[in-house]
């Protein structure tokens, strides 16, 4: 590093060969971990204890799974400096496990999981399945019944408020401070638009109370969506891609589909009831499951939210999205097929192009 002074204007000349236009997965790792770990803590202001010992649970069982594979592997630099990406992954299964699932069929399921993908598929961080999805499926099959339903009739999603529906039928806690909230929202911002909302939908953004934690927290999640996104950390073109493909669909087709009008379906309710926010920051686009290219990209989000609004409907399915992730990773598989072969063909064509244009000038 050469520091010539020149007056009030000082220049650095490096000699350092590589610049770096994003951040390093170590920092992003970093990142995600402190992220996951405000919902945690949330966990701790709200007393949700069964919930902690879940996550504990989910994130030793990981941690786990990775010592033994750095004792075996301990040479391979690789496996040095994946237990961050397993951190990751054992709070996202914590998170995304009710709270009411035994915690040591938990240990149990998630441990083999890991182990057994562990040496079929890949590294956490390398692998074309999203292990944390396959986890949460092995064990909603194990027990379905551990994953509550939210309950809504077919009449009461024709309704273009569906959301408070729930909320007026007790699925929904309302916290102590709602209606101080939403009496100082309805006086000071929404009183200049002319409209107002109606008590509960603070509680519904801010914690719901659901059983599953990652479906409690949308207003933390939302943060944590602007942080990394406006850090660069992740792509954005898969995510605005489902959100908006799965929004779309549920706003034509959810009342459609149960009786009622189209263009009529609440895209709240899709959004803040069923994990949708959480599962597509933290799930839909984990490490090395998902194209590279812009286009490849663009059709993964578009089809997830095709296959999305298939599966989990209306936003009220437990373990949805989860099982739409799984079915992603298998298409995922062929859009990159398809990337690299066009790839070969556009290299192949400049090729060609070059050598022609060299034996024209030879000529």
């Amino acid at each position: 590093m050469i520091d010539m002074t020149l007056g009030k204007n000082s220049h650095k000349i490096t000699l350092k060969p590589f610049s770096f236009f994003s951040y390093s997965l170590v920092t992003t790792t970093y990142v995600f971990i402190g992220l996951l770990l405000c919902q945690v803590a949330m966990l701790f202001v709200t007393q949700s204890y069964n919930a902690l010992v879940n996550v504990f649970t989910s994130v030793f069982s990981s941690v786990l799974v990775e010592m033994i594979f750095y004792y075996i592997n301990r040479n391979n630099f690789m496996y040095r400096e994946s237990w961050k990406t397993c951190i990751i992954h054992g709070l996202i299964v914590g998170l995304m496990t009710p709270a009411s699932y035994s915690a040591m069929a938990l240990f149990f399921v998630s441990f083999f999981v890991l182990m057994i993908g562990r040496y079929v598929i890949g590294s956490f961080y390398n692998s074309w399945v999203n292990l944390s999805a396959l986890t949460i499926c092995v064990l909603y099959f194990l027990n379905p019944e551990a994953f509550p339903a939210i309950a809504i009739t077919s009449q009461e999603l024709q309704s273009r408020n569906s959301a408070l529906y729930l909320i007026r039928s007790g699925a929904v806690d309302i916290n102590a401070y709602d209606s101080a909230i939403t009496e100082f929202l309805n006086n000071h911002i929404f009183s200049f638009f002319g409209v107002s909302i109606p008590d509960g939908y603070v509680s519904l953004f801010w914690d719901n109370g659901f059983d599953i934690p990652a479906f409690r927290f949308n207003f933390i999640t939302l943060i944590s969506s602007i942080v990394i996104f406006s850090l660069e950390l992740v792509d954005y073109i898969i995510p605005v891609c489902f959100i908006t493909v799965y929004l779309v669909l549920v706003r034509i087709f959810a009342s459609y589909l149960s009786g009622g009008p189209a263009f009529q379906g609440d895209v709240l309710l899709a959004l803040l009831t069923g994990g949708t926010l959480f599962s597509t920051l933290y799930i839909l686009q984990w490490f090395g499951t998902t194209p590279v290219t812009r286009s490849g990209k663009i059709y993964y989000g578009i089809i997830s939210g095709i296959i999305g609004f298939l599966i989990i409907g209306f936003g009220l399915s437990p373990a949805g999205f989860v099982f739409m992730v799984l079915a992603m990773n298998l298409i995922s598989i062929v859009i990159q097929v398809l990337e690299n072969k066009k790839v070969d063909m556009h290299v192949e064509r400049n090729l060609m192009e070059r050598l022609r244009s060299q034996k024209d000038d030879l000529k």
